[in-house]
């Protein structure tokens, strides 16, 4: 129960800084956690990226299999480092990002995230659609996730 409350309070922490008002719609199209948690045998052969763009306590609680921590877009260092990743990566490799510290509409951390994506791959480059957050959207929903 200790650690229930604990994570739930890092994750009403993580979101509360995170939301913005307003808030646009990410720049890249938008892949359905289910298409993804479909693909994970994509990840691990490396045909599918998934870049993880949001809060370090977040990623250490629960992930994507196979996400990688690039930093947090809502700074110009970690806009810099997801840029760099990006372009490490073969062309044919499509990549996917998410946050999942709040809704995706209005991530902080997904609107820049989701720009650099599609400008570099504007055919293979998507936002993982998280409405609420990663928790509800993903875990709670028994897609695959590690920790750690």
């Amino acid at each position: 129960m200790l650690k229930r409350r604990a994570f739930l309070l890092g994750t009403l922490t993580a979101a509360v800084s995170c939301q913005r008002p307003g808030g646009d719609e990410p720049a890249a199209p938008k892949m359905a956690p289910a298409t993804l948690a479909g693909r994970i045998a994509d990840v691990k052969a490396g045909k599918v990226a998934v870049l993880y763009v949001g809060p370090d306590a977040l990623f250490k609680r629960g992930r994507v299999p196979g996400a990688v921590n690039v930093g947090e877009a809502g700074s110009s260092a970690g806009l810099a480092a997801i840029k760099a990743a990006i372009a490490k990566l073969p062309p044919e490799t499509e990549v996917v990002l998410y946050c999942g510290c709040c809704p995706v509409a209005s991530c902080p951390n997904v609107r820049p995230a989701g720009a650099a994506v599609r400008a570099a791959r504007p055919n293979n480059g998507y936002v993982l659609d998280l409405p609420t957050r990663f928790a509800d959207d993903w875990a709670d929903k028994g897609y695959p996730t590690e920790r750690g």
